[in-house]
């Protein structure tokens, strides 16, 4: 009897531990919403440029005409997708009688938006560059990196995905050519299925 009254113990003081040194509010659903929203920008911007495409004698300088519509598709995407982790995030931290405001929350996002940030400005320099055609790996990369940083403060499995990431950045650069495609499966794809193994292996076990 005592024995189990000693792993209930150490079984309460580890969850309190992680409360209070991990972000542990992050949603599966979440996820697979963010997956989808992706999947949807990369169809759109798929239309468009094919729009650029079935115009005869268009010419390269000709795609800066497509560029700020491609930036709202993204812009929307991204505003989306934060909005979603807010919206179920807090609820589930109200849950877990912790603060969503926190600074372990604090923390995770700063770690998680520092290389994203760093990523979004240096890919607006590669577009006054003109060098668009590297802005996929780029992207896939520096997600990957603000993902990697951000686990050491949340869920540790998010580290695997964002390793997923960056194999895919790698191998868009260099593969010319494949940028959206990967892009897809990299924002889209791969948080779909994190986000159902994310629900299935660790939410409704956490519940149980």
């Amino acid at each position: 009897m005592k024995d189990n009254e000693a792993v209930e113990a150490v079984k309460e003081i580890r969850v309190m531990m992680e409360k209070s040194s991990r972000f542990l509010s992050f949603s599966g659903t979440s996820a697979i919403l963010i997956g989808v929203y992706a999947l949807a920008g990369a169809f759109i911007v798929h239309r468009i440029i094919l729009s650029v495409e079935d115009i005869p004698g268009y010419s390269v300088p000709g795609w800066i005409g497509i560029v700020p519509d491609i930036v709202l598709v993204a812009l929307i995407v991204f505003v989306l997708s934060l909005v979603t982790i807010l919206f179920f995030s807090a609820p589930k931290a109200r849950k877990m009688n912790s603060s969503f405001v926190s600074g372990v929350a604090y923390r995770t996002f700063l770690n998680f938006f520092l290389p994203l940030a760093t990523g979004g400005v240096f890919c607006l320099a590669l577009l006054v560059r003109g060098e668009a055609g590297i802005i996929a790996p780029v992207m896939l990369l520096f997600y990957g990196l603000s993902l990697i940083n951000a686990s050491k403060y949340t869920y540790g499995s998010i580290f695997w995905l964002g390793c997923g990431q960056l194999l895919l950045g790698l191998i868009c650069a260099f593969f010319p050519g494949t940028g959206l495609l990967l892009w897809s499966i990299g924002f889209g794809v791969l948080h779909i299925i994190y986000g159902i193994y994310f629900y299935f292996r660790v939410e409704r076990e956490s519940a149980a």
